[in-house]
């Protein structure tokens, strides 16, 4: 299991990435780091963290009751990468070999519950790779030009998709573990590529991807509403 957070998470307007705020009286990162390793099917679980976050996030677990999981080594700390990517795959690399399956999941989605996990396990030792998803209840307009952060003017609409085959992806997303090193072992080959989540990377190498229903409650904390909502949502939480 690989956790990146060494993301800025600048979006949520704090001075400090929103993977370290207090939800519920413990960091957000806490949230989906208790869940996986209290889960039985989780060998281990490796945290990535900016390089400066590394000895205060250690010191900082051993104090907060996670020094068990350290000392045995099933929860182990790396470090991240200029992108996004680069932290997975450096968190891929400290798993212990015996891992055969890799879960990734963004600590801004909090509230995982065991179900996600089994399902997307279970994709995954199935098709090789997998990623929790919703089908899109919306109607999708694709836009006929990008964005132009030069001026106001807002696009004019291309077309209009199905939204029928239009899912919004989540995570946990995972995969065999050879499937995620044939993609890293390639990628450094197609320098058009710049991956946002690992799914779409295994994607652009060929790897059929499993799409398994997700939740409503797995959505990411990016801005400061998203932000209220889960704070309200670990409120009613019971503890």
């Amino acid at each position: 299991m690989v956790l990146p957070c060494a993301g800025s998470g600048t979006r949520v307007g704090s001075d400090r990435p929103k993977q370290f705020l207090d939800l519920g009286s413990k960091p957000v990162f806490h949230w989906a780091l208790s869940a996986f390793l209290a889960h039985e099917r989780v060998a281990a679980v490796v945290l990535v963290v900016s390089p400066g976050e590394l000895e205060p996030q250690e010191a900082a677990l051993a104090r907060t009751g996670f020094e068990p999981h350290l000392a045995a080594g099933r929860l182990r700390l790396a470090v991240g990468g200029a992108e996004r990517w680069e932290s997975v795959r450096n968190g891929v690399v400290t798993l212990p070999a015996h891992c055969r399956v890799v879960a990734i999941h963004d600590v801004a989605r909090p509230f995982v519950e065991p179900s996600d996990i089994d399902a997307i396990l279970s994709a995954a030792e199935s098709d090789g790779a997998a990623t929790l998803a919703l089908p899109c209840p919306d109607t999708i307009k694709w836009a006929a030009s990008l964005p132009d952060a030069s001026t106001s003017v807002a696009p004019l609409v291309e077309s209009t998709l199905d939204r029928r085959r239009v899912w919004l992806t989540q995570t946990p997303q995972a995969f065999r573990r050879e499937v995620l090193i044939d993609c890293y072992d390639r990628l450094p080959m197609r320098q058009d590529l710049s991956p946002t989540d690992e799914a779409g990377l295994a994607e652009a190498f060929g790897h059929k991807v499993r799409l398994v229903k997700g939740a409503q409650r797995l959505h990411k904390i990016t801005t400061a509403d998203d932000l209220d909502w889960a704070r309200w949502t670990a409120g009613k939480i019971p503890s």
